[in-house]
């Protein structure tokens, strides 16, 4: 009989409105893992973080200080939600084997001589208050092996969503509209995902530049939806330089940045257009930017069954018209039809790549970020003495020749 472990799972949103945080019963090990999702919290961040986290992302490269303190309340958060997830299931953390706390991405430069990620969420504030190791920042050791980073799910999101029965696509809709391909013959080196263009960061971002930041986001496209496109500017944007790039590929933060944004509110303002007609036009590109992407760069004959769409973007009622009219007849669905509800995607995948650390599993994909090889993923903090000294043995169990040597 497998035996049965738990680990936690933790994400933040792509402007750290809040922190995600689920318990996952996990069977199995390495490729065969199976996963059910426990407990879940979704902790709203405070008002002071979110004011910080916003100083930080506005100010670019940021004041050093600044970007320090939300480093540790960022972890502080962090241990906050795990703790709650474990009480709200009335499940001791001493069971929990590990958890995984990538941080919060404050920077991501794929491009250049030396690529460059800055994850935000001090590990070591979460180990020490929840007693849990703590396998931190996924991403870096991609970036040294000459990858980009991301999309560094594709392999937890394999584990969590591949069905032999069909070719599925995944749309994550969160900062960034990520696409990760699923096919039923597919085998581990061959899973295909990039960024397909800006999602939540462009609309987010627009709605508090308009709004002064009295609106961080637009809730549901409520906005968007009262709007009209804004065609010249939407094919304009279509034109962008990025759209057109080869997988795999991903998005720095700058690219559809603040310049991007004040470009586009000023574009908008020269033709007298209001807020809503610039917030639909920036929702059809989104839309346009994933499905164009789709169209031309899935791998021939790996045309999907079915799409499954995770992430904050799932919710955008307007968002989710305009890719299905243009994907039509594919079915779209939620991920919550698949035991891992659309929001939560993050966290869930985030405690698979915790599981497959200790598991001794390379878990960065080549041919979805670029990288020359692959790497096990992910910084380990130790937890109480007692914790560790079980994932040590769990480590060792799983390499019984270098536990040999």
């Amino acid at each position: 009989m497998t035996q049965t472990r738990w680990i936690i799972g933790l994400a933040s949103g792509s402007c750290a409105e809040s922190v995600d945080a689920v318990l996952l019963e996990v069977h199995g090990t390495g490729l065969e893992l199976r996963v059910r999702l426990v407990q879940a919290v979704q902790q709203r961040s405070s008002r002071d973080l979110r004011e910080l986290m916003f100083r930080v992302a506005s100010a670019g490269t940021g004041d050093v200080r600044q970007i320090c303190l939300l480093h540790r309340l960022l972890g502080e958060a962090f241990a906050t939600a795990a703790r709650q997830v474990a009480d709200r299931a009335s499940f001791s953390l001493q069971q929990v084997q590990c958890l995984g706390c990538p941080g919060h991405i404050a920077w991501h430069e794929p491009g250049g001589r030396f690529p460059s990620v800055l994850p935000l969420g001090m590990p070591a504030v979460v180990a020490e208050r929840t007693g849990v190791t703590t396998v931190s920042d996924f991403w870096s050791r991609d970036l040294a092996v000459g990858g980009q980073g991301l999309p560094v799910l594709a392999l937890a999101d394999y584990l969590l969503f591949r069905n032999v029965a069909e070719n599925r696509v995944l749309i994550h809709l969160g900062g960034a509209a990520t696409v990760v391909c699923l096919p039923a013959t597919g085998r581990v080196p061959e899973l295909f995902g990039f960024e397909a263009g800006p999602c939540n960061l462009l609309l987010d971002g627009l709605m508090r530049h308009v709004t002064g930041g009295r609106e961080t986001h637009d809730p549901g496209g409520k906005h968007a939806v009262q709007g009209r496109c804004i065609d010249p500017l939407l094919e304009r944007w279509l034109e962008h330089p990025y759209l057109l790039r080869r997988p795999p590929k991903s998005l720095s933060r700058e690219e559809f940045g603040e310049a991007f944004i004040a470009q586009a509110v000023r574009s908008a303002q020269q033709m007298h257009r209001p807020l809503h007609d610039l917030l639909c036009t920036a929702t059809h590109f989104v839309a346009r930017g994933t499905t164009s992407a789709l169209k031309r760069f899935l791998p021939a004959g790996d045309a999907p069954h079915r799409l499954l769409l995770s992430g904050g973007g799932a919710r955008n009622g307007l968002l989710w018209r305009l890719l299905e009219q243009d994907l039509a007849p594919i079915p779209l669905e939620k991920t919550d039809a698949h035991g891992v509800p659309a929001d939560l995607r993050k966290a869930v995948a985030h405690g698979v790549l915790a599981a497959l650390a200790v598991d001794g599993i390379p878990a960065n994909i080549p041919s979805a970020t670029r990288a020359t090889g692959s790497r096990l993923l992910g910084n380990l903090t130790p937890g109480s003495s007692a914790n560790w000294a079980r994932c040590i043995a769990w480590m060792a169990a799983q390499t019984p020749v270098l536990a040999a040597a």
